[in-house]
């Protein structure tokens, strides 16, 4: 990455920025103001996070806003209320809140002397939420989005279920955000009423996993929490990456329901900012941004508008490891989304395990997944936050051959796929909960088997996911399953295949009881939306990537993630272990030293899916001088046949004192899962 540091335009940063809410609650911000903006006011870029300005993030934000501000434009950077620097406590799930919050933020900028009127909104993750759900709102400050890695819906997308099955990974995700809710303000910008308002976090912090699973299928407590694309009036430029299938469907949805200007970015990155993208190629996204925001709030002519609407990342021959640096591949365009050029091939799973393009005789296949089958499957969104780490799905061949398979012959020549593959599935089931899994993966000539996409449903849910159905046994049902949208070349003399189980641990909670799939074949298929070549592929580039110079951290200890599976063959038992660590860090322009930990375990006995436990746990430290506070927090998720076991712990210290301490237990009934 080259590192920018003479710009057209000079800039000041201010911490002291507070936005006051109606309700008297104040936020805080980070303000890069250029200096041209005392004489002529200036556009504003903004990103709303709860992931606090001044540590963890502070390196990686200043790294692009810097960039902004470097190029004319006002940027800011706000703590949520409850988070960061701000008053008030954060809910849970509470989108209302935040967007009445940040439309008061727009109203604020737009009435200051050195802007002039016009806000743009970028984020990543939470950040792209807050850019979309503002958008909903359609406040007339806000020009333009460039959303990366966002959840129209988080019942559909996000950390808690994939289709409509109980992640597992929600419990880290629960409880990271637990630790984020649980971290106090710093002194050195509040002074001393920062105890009081660490208090009022603590005492309203509860593990968001609790208020998921008391809402298990898609009811109006998910439905109040989405967005309809409808209601968005701002031009739209839509962001994701292929190794974050948790929301990379999000940019073909927004493409093709959003009536307003828009455009869609995918590349082969994890939960990453393109300019820092992993797997590579990073891209130069911040000149990409700025010509998104010249363009709507400057009127310059970039001519981004003339390119296609979809530029996509065309992986070939991907290597079947859990981490590689670079994505092999190339960039491709459509001029539209849904594209024309872009057709549905139907492939048939038929008996003898083969996949082909005509159907074969009608056959059944009974199988029984075995519980540990998906130990190959990687984490749900790969964010490589510490560095290289063991995050994607590796070698599929041990969990090939524990599912039930077809496989294409060597394909005679290559076939490239764009879009959204489609399962539908003619089956039975013996219980009256169970899931299904779909694995659509690329085998090399060695035999090494890379996941390409999958796809996962709630068999109860086949009525709908407002209203979860028993499965009656021995009755055959017909289900389309959509697999995440995928971009991929299967080369010449490569092979298709695609693997069904009815298990998928440790990204899904198994069901209730150890289930006996019968598949149809010869009745069963699988679309993919077959891509041909365009010869204008081959002119779509980036600029080389570039950004600012980060907030200044010194490593005091070094931080890094690791993922170790353990099995008992004595006791039929295999934990998960996830390690994570920030690593010890000093942010020398504040002389703040901060860490953060994690650890998560998964077990399961084999063939006991009732014995399956999740337990995460999360610390937080920070110290300047003689103040330094720690959080701890635990939560662990059990289960019975009828319910869900939660319990947590939420522990607070001021040096080796504690502070604050609460205990959670929820007994939640299973509701399809």
């Amino acid at each position: 990455m080259k590192t920018i540091t003479s710009f057209p335009h000079r800039w000041t940063e201010s911490e002291d920025c507070w936005i006051p809410m109606p309700d008297g609650v104040k936020l805080a911000a980070k303000l890069w103001l250029p200096d041209s903006a005392s004489a002529s006011p200036v556009p504003t870029i903004i990103e709303v996070l709860p992931y606090r300005k001044r540590d963890i993030y502070a390196p990686r934000d200043a790294m692009h806003h810097r960039y902004f501000a470097g190029h004319g434009y006002a940027c800011m950077r706000v703590d949520i209320r409850g988070s960061g620097d701000s008053d008030g406590h954060q809910g849970v799930f509470a989108m209302k809140q935040e967007q009445d919050d940040t439309l008061e933020v727009l109203k604020w900028i737009a009435a200051q002397p050195w802007s002039d009127g016009q806000v743009g909104m970028f984020g990543i993750s939470w950040g792209g939420f807050q850019a979309i759900q503002t958008a909903y709102r359609a406040p007339k400050e806000l020009k333009a989005i460039v959303p990366c890695s966002f959840a129209p819906d988080r019942y559909t997308y996000s950390q808690v279920f994939r289709g409509g099955s109980v992640l597992l990974r929600s419990i880290r995700w629960s409880t990271q955000m637990f630790g984020y809710k649980s971290r106090p303000p710093d002194p050195q910008l509040v002074g001393d009423k920062w105890r009081s308002l660490w208090m009022e976090r603590l005492e309203h912090n509860a593990p968001q996993i609790i208020s998921a699973l008391q809402h298990q299928n898609y009811s109006d407590y998910w439905k109040s929490r989405a967005i309809d694309f409808d209601r968005i009036r701002c031009p739209f430029y839509a962001v994701s990456g292929w190794a974050d299938s948790s929301y990379v469907g999000a940019v073909g949805e927004a493409l093709t329901k959003l009536k307003v200007p828009r455009k869609g970015l995918i590349g082969p990155w994890g939960h990453r900012f393109p300019y820092l993208g992993v797997p590579g190629p990073a891209i130069g996204f911040l000149q990409e941004t700025l010509r998104w925001f010249d363009h709507w709030m400057r009127n310059k002519d970039t001519g981004i508008m003339k390119e296609p609407m979809l530029t996509a990342w065309m992986p070939q021959a991907v290597p079947a490891k859990n981490y590689y640096a670079q994505s092999p591949g190339r960039w491709v365009g459509e001029a539209t989304w849904p594209s024309s050029r872009i057709k549905p091939k139907r492939y048939w799973l038929n008996e003898g395990g083969r996949l082909a393009e005509r159907a074969g005789k009608a056959a059944k296949i009974v199988a029984q997944s075995p519980q540990t089958l998906g130990l190959d499957c990687g984490e749900l969104m790969p964010w490589f936050q510490h560095g290289p780490s063991p995050e994607m799905p590796g070698d599929q061949r041990a969990d090939d051959g524990k599912s039930v398979c077809f496989d294409s012959v060597p394909l005679a020549k290559t076939l490239e796929i764009l879009g959204t593959p489609v399962a539908t599935l003619t089956f039975s089931v013996d219980r009256p909960t169970a899931f299904i899994c779909l694995r659509l993966c690329d085998v090399a000539p060695d035999g090494a088997s890379t996941r390409v996409t999958y796809g996962i449903l709630n068999l109860t849910h086949i009525n709908g996911a407002e209203k979860p159905v028993k499965l009656t046994a021995g009755k055959r049902y017909t289900v389309r399953v959509p697999l995440a949208d995928a971009g991929y070349s299967f080369v010449k003399g490569h092979r298709m295949r695609v693997a069904v189980s009815t298990t998928y641990w440790p990204l899904i909670w198994p069901s209730p009881e150890t289930v006996t799939l019968t598949l149809h074949a010869g009745k069963s298929t699988l679309e993919l939306p077959v891509r041909p070549p365009r010869k204008a592929d081959a002119t779509i580039k980036f600029k080389p990537v570039e950004a600012a110079p980060p907030f200044k951290r010194t490593a005091l200890a070094a931080g890094g993630r690791n993922r170790v599976v353990r099995t008992d063959m004595g006791k039929n038992e295999t934990v998960v272990e996830v390690t994570d660590s920030s690593g010890r860090g000093r942010y020398d322009d504040i002389d703040l030293i901060a860490e953060a930990r994690s650890t998560e375990r998964y077990r399961i006995v084999e063939g006991d899916p009732l014995s399956c436990e999740a337990e995460v746990s999360w610390t937080w430290m920070f110290e300047r001088g003689d103040w330094k506070v720690r959080t701890e927090m635990r939560t662990k998720v059990a289960c019975d046949k009828r319910d869900f076991i939660v319990t947590a712990t939420l522990e607070a210290y001021e040096g080796e004192r504690r502070v604050f301490e609460r205990e959670f237990a929820e007994r939640i009934k299973r509701n399809g899962n």
